[in-house]
This record gives structure tokens, sequence and C-alpha cells, in this order.
């Protein structure tokens, strides 16, 4: 965690500290995607146990998970984790409920009425990254939205382990979106396995969620081919910046901090304060909170301290 003094800055130190990550798409990055692509297309389930082995390291039996997997999960978990994995689901419920679009229709002239009609997708496909830590909070943000919406079947990908099994919170998770597939799959072998359909994965409309640059330059290549789905849109890197003053209770700070900084190294994570005394404070607090969640290790926490 690096501590910046804002006052102690000239304006090209400023700038440095305030730089955003730059995005691109190299050439390797395209060629190896399309390589992915073609090689899942053309040989399917064997092609995705290729994968998985090779950039997962993990051996996979079956891609599905099974109910004995989902029970195994569930069984698992301490009872303070699905007690908050369904708080944390009711209140994106809450929300997403009251933000829904509702269908509409008016009158604009005699004899000519102008409808909204809202039908569900049939079969999206939900991408949760494991690869810096696993996500169960992406699988409630991705698929309550699609139960809310009625989608007709709900496909969910996500990294195996090495002993080949997904990750006991995200499995949980997803269960309690209701989805209606799990598969262990990650990168953009998954996305291309949803994209065209495996004989074991099904072929899904539209490809939701976050992931890393293999993730991203793959959902960008399956939705500019007619044969593949279309996708929410190219995710990230993200930025989050956290202003609080003397008040802010220090573990909020600390957890909206470290949500962020369980991403990737390229993803903006920063926080101001005008009061010193809250720096101290917020580094106990993220620091009890690493410990609670082993995944949030990232050290790309910037703490800055300004008077203004």
């Amino acid at each position: 965690m690096n501590r910046i003094d804002w006052n102690a800055l000239d304006e090209t130190a400023r700038g440095e500290a305030l730089a955003r990550p730059a995005q691109s798409r190299a050439d390797e990055l395209r060629r190896g995607v399309e390589q992915i692509i073609a090689a899942v297309r053309e040989r399917g389930d064997a092609a995705l146990r290729e994968l998985s082995a090779k950039y997962d390291r993990c051996t996979l039996d079956a891609i599905e998970v099974d109910e004995a997997e989902f029970a195994a999960a569930e069984a698992s978990l301490d009872p303070a984790l699905k007690a908050a994995i369904h708080e944390a689901a009711a209140r994106i419920e809450l929300f997403h409920r009251a933000a829904a679009p509702q269908p509409m229709g008016v009158d604009t002239a005699p004899g000519v009425r102008v409808e909204r009609i809202l039908r569900p997708i049939s079969r999206v496909g939900l991408y949760v990254p494991a690869g810096t830590a696993p996500l169960p909070s992406t699988a409630l943000m991705l698929g309550i939205p699609a139960q809310i919406a009625g989608c007709h079947q709900v496909v969910l990908c996500s990294p195996a382990r090495a002993d080949g099994r997904c990750d006991e919170a995200v499995l949980y998770a997803a269960r309690v979106t209701g989805v209606h597939k799990v598969f262990k799959l990650g990168g953009a072998q998954a996305i291309a396995a949803m994209a065209y359909g495996t004989t074991s994965v099904p072929k899904c409309d539209k490809l939701f969620g976050p992931g890393n640059a293999w993730v991203t330059e793959a959902k960008l290549q399956v939705s500019a081919n007619p044969d593949g789905a279309a996708i929410d849109m190219p995710a990230g890197p993200s930025e989050v910046l956290v202003i609080a003053d003397a008040q802010a209770n220090p573990a909020f700070v600390a957890a909206d901090l470290l949500s962020q900084a369980v991403l990737p190294r390229r993803c903006w994570t920063r926080w101001r304060s005008k009061s010193i005394g809250n720096v101290p404070n917020c580094r106990v607090a993220a620091s009890r909170r690493r410990r609670w969640h082993r995944a949030a290790r990232s050290p790309s926490i910037r703490w800055r301290r300004r008077s203004r």
C-alpha cells in the first residue's frame, strides 16, 4: 500500500498519481484468442479439457457441475458466509426490481400507438472470474437480473481450481440466484463455448460478465462474428476513488477499497482523505479484512491525504 501526501506533490507528480491504466489490444493477444476460439469451435469439449489443463492446470472429468458438487459446496460453507450471500442477494434484488424497465404505450397521433414491449432473452451466459480471487458477488449481480428478467435458461461459467472444482461460494451464489447450469470453464475458452456451443455447453444468445484481457478480447471477437453471441460490454479495467473525511467509518472505507483491490493490478484503486488520523485506522481495518478474506492481497491500493 502506497501512501501519498497530495500537498507535497508538484503538478507532474499529481498527474502521475492519477494516471489511469492504459488499455491495449496487442496483436499477440488477438491471435492467441483467435486460436482458442477456433479450437473450441472445431473440437468442442475435447478442446475445453485441453485448454483447462493448459491454463487452469486442472483435469476435468466432467465439464458441468453436478448436484453432488453443489451439495458439497453448500455443506462446506460457513453459515455466516451463506447468510451474507442471502443478505446481499436480497439487497441486489430489491434494487434491480425497482430499477427494471417497464412496458409502456402511448398514442402519438390518431391511430398511431408506440409501445415498449419487454421480452426476456431466451438463453444467457454469465462469466464469473476466479483468477485473482473468486467472486461470488459477480454471480449474484449477474444472476439476479437474469432471474428478474425471466430468462428461460441461465448458464454460468467459472474457472476450476487445480482440484477440478469451482469455488464453493460461487456455486452457492449461483444456486441462490437460480442459475440452471454451471460449467467449470474459464478464460477465452469459456466465452467461446457459450458463444458457439459444444456438446456439453449450450449456445447462448448473449454473454455477460467481467474478466481479464483474454476474456474481454474473446467477448469482442465473438460479438463481431455473425455466428457468435451478443455481449453486454467490454469490461475493465475498473476504477474506484473513495473520498472520506474524519467521520468516515474506517471499516467501510477498507471494504470499498479491498473490493476493488482483489481485481487485476491494472485496475485503479485510490482513497482521498484530508484527515491524516484516518490513515492508520483504515490501514488497520484493511489489514483485518485481508486476514478475513485471503483473496484481498493486491498491493495496488494508494492512500492519499489532501488538505482541500
